[in-house]
């Protein structure tokens, strides 16, 4: 006897639609989303999504969610300094991937997988035996190094997406003489050899090591 087979389609329901989004921005921005575009994408007619998401607002807030929810939570434990570092890396490597996701963060209400992220770097800063002002600042100091680093660094990768050697060679020419420091500043990131790679690492451990300093 013949079996007829069926492909299974998974239910539409908001986490289907968000994961379509997130993909769709991914690859071609936030800025061209809309909801007609991942109806399309799902197969299915405009209106369903309305069942689930209310509008492109509430889609955008439930997309950063999801980002949020990929990054390691930093944990409490003997090296505090370490475990923010190890976390902020990794949000770093996150935020990269979805290059639409730093420019959200700061215009979304945060979703309960950010707020977990932001109580757990809370947490580790305060069991740490940081003093009160210490967790406030140096909370808003790591989130804000994060956000920051990552949204300068998307849009360097996006102005520098032709040949970097070539722009900085010409931008050599254009300083003529005039900014010898900045010229020289810019030799050096011709120079693989000159500078350390991990300048977010770089940067996280001045704040962090300054944290710890000034509790000291």
């Amino acid at each position: 006897m013949a079996t007829q087979s069926s492909t299974l389609v998974k239910p539409l329901g908001k986490q289907r639609i968000l994961e379509a989004a997130i993909a769709y921005a991914d690859e071609h921005g936030v800025e061209m989303l809309t909801m007609r575009k991942i109806a399309d994408k799902l197969g299915c007619g405009v209106m369903s999504l309305y069942n689930h998401v209310a509008n492109k607002e509430e889609m955008l807030v439930g997309m950063v969610d999801i980002v949020a929810g990929e990054i390691e939570l930093p944990q409490v434990n003997d090296d505090w300094k370490g475990s923010l570092r190890a976390s902020a890396a990794n949000a770093h490597k996150v935020l990269l991937r979805h290059k639409w996701a730093p420019a959200q963060w700061s215009l979304r209400m945060p979703g309960p997988a950010r707020i977990r992220y932001m109580d757990a770097i809370l947490q580790v800063l305060t069991e740490a035996g940081l003093e009160p002002k210490l967790v406030y600042s140096g909370y808003h100091a790591v989130t804000m190094h994060i956000i920051g680093f990552t949204l300068q660094e998307i849009g360097y990768l996006q102005v520098l997406d032709a040949d970097f050697d070539e722009l900085a060679n010409e931008f050599l020419k254009e300083l003529s003489g005039d900014f010898p420091y900045m010229a020289e500043h810019v030799r050096a990131h011709l120079n693989e050899d000159c500078c350390g790679s991990d300048e977010f690492g770089f940067v996280l451990d001045l704040i962090l090591e300054g944290l710890e300093r000034i509790d000291h």
